[in-house]
């Protein structure tokens, strides 16, 4: 490497930018990121300079370039569409001192752009000495990810405080010490969270000696909803806040890739539920949840798929609440979105099913399956698509009570079983074949069960079809 990264004041003298079309347009936008005013040296600006200079942020000035023009510029970019030109005002620039850039030029450049990652305050630059500018961008992508939005917030609020941790704190240890508890702590989630005034009531609680985790309910719990498995799947903000997670509470049914995420500091608590063995009873569960919380603790309640579909975060928060807990919801991929998506086939359909219903085939208490509170005719008649979730143990029950409510035998049915996992397998039938023998389609859980004319649809990816009577294969089919 033979760059050196800096950072340039654009507070002064505006930039230069030399060139009128649209890759001039691009590098003004870009220096309009930070600097009040840019000029541009051309006399046939395009479309896109033009509203920029309607909009009083571009100035447009003499298209010749010579050195009273660039002396005291902060830096040149020379993107004029014409080599000798580029060359000269590169060579112009240079004589003088200026740093300039040409882009896609190297050898007329004394420093490079980076690819940029703008939280305001916060501002990352990634460069790769003009060798892969793709990569760089590449790179950037995956901080956008990874920065949260509010980290200029962040910055910002800790830049009000400075003076008074220079007057209190002397450089060294101690300062850096504050500084760790700020940015690695509750003040830094209440800015995430988007409570700036509690953010620097924190801070001040901090700087004065009291430490904001002692105070009682200074814990907050977060429910995040995992997703079906597949790590990509999880939300940006379910990923910020398992980075925050001093403690997680885990359930079976969220992928373990999930927790690549969390800080190797964080207490991980398997939480698990499957039918007829409860490692925590729903009670234990609301228990440690306010128990950590109440401890000062950042705790992550990770649950599979979205905490709100079938997932009792209800009976959490309404447990959190009555605690006097802070408390957040972070929304995930369910099941059943990540298994049509996998199928390629939409749930809703203009043509053939103009609702989803998303219904529960475990019955409360483990005991008998009963559907009775559920209308299916009503169901049938408005053409929907049922998700159906832990239904494998209560297939047949179910498909008996879809016929006996008017849904043709042979309607489709499609079962996902680990959706969006490497183990995923899929299962088609009809109703008939799963009224009649539901064991004949090997099920085994988790498994989320589509029902309705979508489940018909051309889906994607190799899928077994169990008929009720016998067919020829073919290189996707194989006949039960």
């Amino acid at each position: 490497m033979n760059q050196f990264p800096i950072f340039l004041s654009l507070a002064g003298t505006a930039p230069l930018v030399v060139g009128g079309g649209e890759l001039a347009a691009v590098k003004a936008r870009l220096l309009l990121k930070r600097a009040r005013l840019v000029e541009v040296a051309s006399d046939r600006p395009s479309p896109q300079l033009t509203a920029l200079i309607n909009e009083g942020r571009v100035k447009l000035v003499s298209p010749r370039v010579d050195p009273a023009m660039l002396t005291g510029r902060p830096l040149v970019i020379s993107a004029s569409g014409d080599a000798a030109e580029d060359r000269r005002v590169s060579e112009l620039a240079r004589a003088l001192g200026i740093p300039v850039n040409v882009p896609d030029r190297p050898e007329l450049c004394s420093f490079s752009l980076p690819a940029i990652v703008d939280r305001g305050e916060v501002t990352v630059a990634i460069g790769t000495s003009g060798a892969a500018p793709v990569l760089a961008t590449r790179l950037r992508a995956m901080l956008e990810r990874e920065l949260h939005p509010r980290l200029g917030d962040l910055a910002g609020i800790a830049r009000e405080f400075r003076d008074q941790v220079a007057a209190r704190l002397p450089p060294g240890a101690r300062r850096r010490a504050f500084w760790e508890r700020v940015f690695g702590g509750p003040a830094a989630d209440a800015v995430y969270r988007g409570d700036d005034a509690e953010a620097r009531r924190l801070m001040a609680l901090e700087l004065s000696g009291t430490s904001a985790r002692a105070t009682a309910n200074a814990g907050r719990v977060i429910l995040v909803g995992a997703g079906p498995g597949d790590p990509d799947l999880l939300t940006l903000k379910a990923v910020r806040a398992l980075k925050s997670a001093d403690v997680i509470l885990i359930d079976n049914l969220v992928g373990r890739g999930v927790l690549e995420h969390a800080r190797r500091e964080a207490e991980i608590i398997d939480v698990g539920k499957e039918r007829n063995r409860h490692s925590k009873s729903q009670a234990e569960i609301n228990a440690l949840l306010v128990h950590h919380a109440r401890l000062g603790r950042t705790v992550v309640r990770l649950k599979g798929g979205d905490p709100f579909i079938f997932g009792r975060g209800g009976e959490e928060v309404d447990q959190l609440r009555a605690s006097g807990i802070a408390l957040e919801v972070v929304p995930g991929i369910t099941a059943a979105t990540a298994a049509a998506a996998s199928l390629q086939i939409p749930l809703t359909h203009r043509d053939v099913a103009r609702a989803v219903t998303f219904i529960s085939g475990h019955a409360a208490g483990d005991g008998q399956p009963d559907f009775s509170h559920i209308d299916f005719r009503a169901l049938k008649a408005g053409g929907n698509t049922l998700a159906v979730y832990m239904g494998v143990a209560t297939a047949g029950a179910l498909a008996r009570a879809l016929i006996a409510a008017d849904w043709p035998p042979a309607t489709p049915v499609i079962w996902v079983e680990r959706a969006s996992s490497p183990r995923e397998r899929r299962i088609a039938a009809t109703l008939d074949v799963l009224a009649a023998s539901p064991e004949r389609l090997g099920l085994a859980g988790p498994a989320l069960l589509i029902c309705g004319e979508v489940a018909g649809l051309t889906a994607a990816g190799a899928i077994t079809h169990v008929a009720s009577a016998p067919v020829k294969t073919d290189t996707q089919t194989e006949t039960s």
